[in-house]
């Protein structure tokens, strides 16, 4: 009943029988997900035209396909083994069959995964400890981890309200997801304290829950126009501290300011409440850098999807006008994200390895690299 189709052979209605993940290592399309041209061509930015997807046609075949336990067979197994192994080529972090279906995975001990009360995915872990350059930050985020989700099971309002942007539209649900991530990251390499780092994920999981109060064809309109609609941003503002108000944990001021900032612009141009600088609250400018970086891979607004190594020279350039410049440059310096030896995907399909600098300190995303072929290519050359 299920079909492998590549890239070039998706239409309109397909349905995945998995999730999928960008090359960067966060969430992509969730599984089951209906398939729109919208969708399919941002999938053709990140992956090759012979890239292979599991996928049902139709809706009826898709509850045909569980009630009949298809999803179990050794057919669709050994199909998603196979899979999995290609998509391993072009994904940067370590995946795991766990991460596709918890029923295929043959790992006896498969890691916790980070708020996995509220269903986010296991690449996160993988996204962090490919990330993060010190055991010991590694060690904080598998603490932050437990810590949120003692949180969570005695608050349950926290579950509810992430159940709520589930519910609403599955774009907010993967950006809340992806920039959660991106933040605990950013925070743990600015060495802030345990608590910072919980009120942190919990404001960036909830940045943008207010849209949820908005028709959903209102929100649709929003993602595909390039210009802010101020008036949208300030609502949505306004009733992700309604709906966050909920939660007794959630109330705290520092979550509350972190939300209210994180559309400010750090040199004040374009900022809906006018602050600059550091009068910006610090979550607020770590959530500007996570959800600019989400929304420019995950094509979410305007219709255009970048590379992560595009979205990364986006970020960089924007730093002193719409981000934090001192964020961006110590989460830089204290990550393995530009280092030599490091992997880069320096345009669609394509990798190569860092194998030096010819200025880190002025242009930190400009490296020289190695393809596979053996081809050094100086980066800072190319414009």
């Amino acid at each position: 009943m299920f079909q492998q189709k590549q890239t070039y052979e998706l239409v309109p209605g397909d349905i995945l029988l998995h999730p999928l993940y960008r090359p960067d290592g966060l969430l992509f399309v969730q599984k089951h997900k209906k398939l729109s041209e919208s969708i399919i061509e941002h999938i053709k930015k990140q992956f090759p035209r012979d890239f292979p997807f599991l996928v049902v046609s139709s809706e009826p075949q898709l509850n045909e396909f569980m009630l009949a336990g298809e999803h179990t067979s050794r057919a669709f197994i050994e199909a998603m083994k196979q899979l999995i192994d290609i998509h391993k080529q072009f994904i940067q972090v370590p995946i795991t069959a766990a991460i596709y279906d918890i029923e295929i995975a043959e790992e006896t001990n498969v890691q916790p995964i980070f708020l996995s009360e509220l269903n986010i995915f296991a690449p996160t872990w993988g996204l962090i400890e490919k990330t993060l350059d010190s055991t010991r930050l590694l060690r904080r985020a598998k603490e932050m981890d437990e810590r949120l989700n003692l949180i969570i099971s005695k608050d349950k309002e926290i579950l509810n309200l992430y159940q709520k942007i589930k519910r609403y539209h599955d774009v907010l649900a993967i950006h809340s997801i992806n920039t959660t991530s991106i933040a605990l990251m950013i925070g743990l390499t600015l060495e802030l304290r345990d608590e910072d780092l919980i009120n942190l994920c919990l404001a960036t999981l909830f940045a943008d829950i207010g849209f949820t109060e908005v028709p959903k064809e209102q929100f649709v309109v929003y993602l595909n126009n390039e210009r802010a609609n101020k008036e949208l941003i300030q609502l949505h503002l306004k009733h992700s501290i309604e709906l966050i108000s909920t939660s007794t944990y959630c109330r705290q001021k520092e979550i509350i300011y972190g939300i209210l900032d994180h559309h400010e612009h750090f040199d004040g141009v374009h900022s809906p409440n006018k602050k600059s600088g550091e009068s910006i609250h610090l979550y607020g400018r770590i959530i500007a850098i996570a959800q600019y970086y989400d929304e420019l891979v995950g094509g979410y607004i305007g219709e255009k999807s970048y590379t992560s190594f595009e979205a990364l020279e986006a970020v960089w350039n924007e730093r002193g006008k719409k981000l934090d410049p001192h964020i961006l440059r110590i989460f830089l310096d204290k990550t393995t994200l530009y280092k030599v030896g490091q992997l880069i995907q320096i345009r669609p399909y394509e990798w190569a390895t860092i194998i030096g600098f010819t200025d880190y300190i002025h242009t930190p995303l400009r490296p020289i690299v190695q393809k596979h072929d053996g081809t050094a290519i100086d980066l800072s050359r190319k414009r």
